[in-house]
């Protein structure tokens, strides 16, 4: 049931608009820019952008969180979305991975 619920997670269709928008929402602390609402308490954006922070970026979170210092997750169609807490929320894409799966334009 578990792995079932991911792999569906994984392969739900995004793009880079839907991603930004997800990471500005988690930039704003759960209130999506586009419409105004609170999607979330402020308390489970913070704690996600941790585990972000933690390993968003899966083997290369480690140097991430030294070189750049932003919550990010990279997905492996090449996106990467990065927060900027309190401010704004960006994803960038190239299709093309590196070894530790992330997004060599990207990173």
């Amino acid at each position: 049931e578990s792995v079932d619920f991911y792999l569906r997670v994984c392969a739900t269709r995004v793009n880079t608009r839907l991603l930004a928008s997800a990471a500005a929402t988690y930039a704003t602390f759960g209130t999506c820019p586009l419409s105004g609402r609170a999607v979330m308490a402020a308390t489970e954006a913070k704690q996600t952008l941790a585990i972000l922070s933690a390993c968003g970026m899966y083997d290369f979170s480690g140097e991430w969180a030294c070189t750049v210092g932003l919550p990010a997750k990279s997905g492996v169609s090449g996106n990467i979305f990065l927060v900027v807490p309190g401010m704004f929320g960006i994803c960038v894409w190239s299709p093309r991975l590196d070894v530790m799966g992330n997004s060599v334009r990207g990173v």
